[in-house]
């Protein structure tokens, strides 16, 4: 009986000092996720998850691929990956709202190479860039960000469904109208 005692004692004993090493180590990612968030320039919340707003900084060497066109108020911009099977089911999908949305959005699908797959779209531009993809990051794929004229990022989530295309197009259309409204000489 004592042995019993025992060992559900130092099992315990072994179940606390894992937990306390899981919160070690979560504290330590979290920090990372913060560290890597303040280099490419987006805010992470006290949950740890990342703000809604992040700037693309304005410099020479910023790539302005993936920012709106002169005529467009905003950027919808799709994050894929030729090896991300999601990509290539809501890629199609993503080129066909562009085909359908009005000229005050610029849509774009974006990647670190050129993917063959992607080739062929005829709403959205195909861009290959490894430093906007660096930029806008968000460490998964499909990714789909909503970039101002100005290239602060706006929203960033996961594209992993129609529903949520369709969500943040109809959102960002809301912006570019808002935007349009409030500054009726920049789109014209």
């Amino acid at each position: 009986m004592q042995a019993l005692v025992g060992a559900v004692v130092l099992a315990w004993l072994a179940l606390a000092l894992l937990a306390f090493a899981m919160a070690g180590m979560l504290r330590q990612l979290r920090d990372l996720q913060a560290g890597v968030a303040a280099a490419v320039g987006v805010t992470v919340a006290a949950d740890g998850g990342a703000g809604s707003v992040g700037t693309i900084p304005h410099t020479p060497e910023t790539p302005l691929s993936v920012r709106p066109r002169d005529d467009a108020m905003c950027a919808v911009v799709l994050l894929v990956d030729d090896n991300c099977p999601v990509c290539a089911e809501v890629a199609p999908y993503f080129d066909d709202r562009a085909n359908g949305s009005s000229a005050a959005l610029d849509f774009v699908v974006l990647a670190r190479t050129q993917v063959a797959k992607f080739a062929g779209l005829t709403g959205a531009r195909f861009v290959a860039d490894p430093a906007a993809c660096h930029l806008l990051d968000p460490g998964w794929r499909p990714a789909i960000v909503v970039l101002d004229r100005a290239g602060a990022m706006v929203t960033r989530e996961p594209a992993g469904s129609k529903k949520v295309v369709d969500a943040v197009v109809t959102d960002a259309e809301a912006l570019a109208e808002a935007s349009a409204t409030s500054n009726p000489g920049q789109n014209g």
